[in-house]
C-alpha cells in the first residue's frame, strides 16, 4: 500500500482502465488491521478531499469497533480460563479428596472384614456417607454448570433448590428472602435468569467454601423491570481491592464478566473479619 496512511491515487495492478480509486487504512495502535477501498466514483472523474475525509472518519470508527470486539473476545477467553481454573480447583479440593477418602476407607474395610467384622461395618457405614457426600458435591458442580430446574421452575425455584442442596452439603444455614414476582423465564429472559443464577452460585460457593460462613442470606428483589440478587454472609471477609485477590478468588472474574454481559451492575462489599455482600442489579428486563 503506497503513501500510508492515505492511498488516494494508487491504482491496483490489473486495472489499468480504472478511472478513480480511494483507499484508506483502518489503523489501531499504529497497526494496519484492515482497509476501505472505493473505486469508480459515480458522477465524477475522481474522489475529492471531502470524500477522503469522510472515509477516514468511517475508518476511525471501524478501528474502534474492531478493537472493542477484540478486547471483548479476549475478556471472554479470560473468563473461560478463570472458570476452568475454578472448576479444576474445586474438583481437586473437594471431589478428589472425597474419592481418595473413599479409597482409603474401602481398603480399611477390606482389611478388617475377616479379623474384625464389627470394625469393618463401621468403615462401610463411613464409606456410604463419603459416597453420598461425593455425589452431592458432583451434583452441586453440575447444577452450577447448567441447572436443569431453571427451565422448569424458573429462577426462584432453581435458586431455592440450590440453597437447600448447599445447606445440606456444607451444614450452613442459608435463608432465601423473595420480594416481588419474577416473569416466567423464556427466550432471552431464560438466558438472563441462567446468568443471574450462575452469579448467585459463585457468590454462594465463595461463602460456604472459602469464607467459612455460618449463616448466609440471599435476597431476590423484583421491582418493575429491575431484578436484584444479594448474597450476604457472616464469614471471614476479604479486601476486594487487595493485591492478588483475583488469583485467590477465581470466581470474582467470572461474576464480573457475566454481569457485564447482562448489562448489569455487580458490587462486592467486604473487609477482613466483617463478612461479604455480593449484589447484582439488572435493569430493563422482564
Amino acid at each position: 500500500m503506497h503513501d500510508h496512511p492515505k492511498f488516494r491515487g494508487w491504482w491496483p495492478r490489473g486495472h489499468p482502465d480504472m478511472r478513480s480509486f480511494l483507499g484508506v487504512p483502518i489503523v489501531s495502535a499504529g497497526e494496519i488491521i484492515g482497509a476501505f477501498y472505493l473505486t469508480e466514483k459515480r458522477g465524477a472523474a475522481a474522489f475529492t478531499e471531502e470524500d477522503q475525509a469522510l472515509i477516514e472518519l468511517l475508518a476511525s470508527h471501524a478501528a474502534i469497533a474492531i478493537t472493542n470486539a477484540r478486547l471483548y473476545e479476549q475478556s471472554r477467553e479470560l473468563s473461560v480460563v478463570s472458570e476452568r481454573n475454578r472448576l479444576a480447583l474445586e474438583l481437586h479440593d473437594v471431589v478428589s479428596q472425597k474419592l481418595f477418602s473413599l479409597m482409603l476407607t474401602a481398603e480399611a474395610a477390606g482389611a478388617q472384614l475377616d479379623s474384625d467384622p464389627a470394625a469393618a461395618r463401621v468403615q462401610l457405614d463411613r464409606l456410604r456417607a463419603l459416597a453420598r457426600e461425593a455425589l452431592d458435591e458432583l451434583r452441586s458442580l453440575i447444577l452450577g454448570l447448567r441447572p436443569p430446574e431453571l427451565e422448569r421452575d424458573g429462577l426462584e425455584g432453581a435458586l431455592r433448590k440450590e440453597l437447600e442442596m448447599l445447606a445440606r452439603i456444607h451444614g450452613v444455614a442459608i435463608e432465601l428472602d423473595v420480594d416481588g414476582v419474577l416473569a416466567t423465564a423464556n427466550g432471552d429472559v431464560g438466558e438472563r435468569d441462567f446468568a443471574i443464577l450462575r452469579i448467585a452460585h459463585e457468590a454462594l460457593h465463595n461463602a460456604v467454601q472459602h469464607a467459612r460462613a455460618k449463616h448466609v442470606t440471599v435476597r431476590l428483589i423484583v421491582l418493575g423491570d429491575q431484578v436484584t440478587v444479594e448474597v450476604s454472609d457472616d464469614g471471614i471477609g476479604f479486601d476486594p481491592d487487595g493485591a492478588g485477590v483475583r488469583s485467590r478468588h477465581l470466581g470474582l472474574t467470572s461474576m464480573e464478566e457475566r454481569a457485564r454481559e447482562l448489562g448489569g451492575r455487580l458490587e462486592i462489599h467486604s473487609s477482613p473479619g466483617n463478612g461479604t455482600t455480593v449484589s447484582l442489579e439488572v435493569n430493563g428486563v422482564g
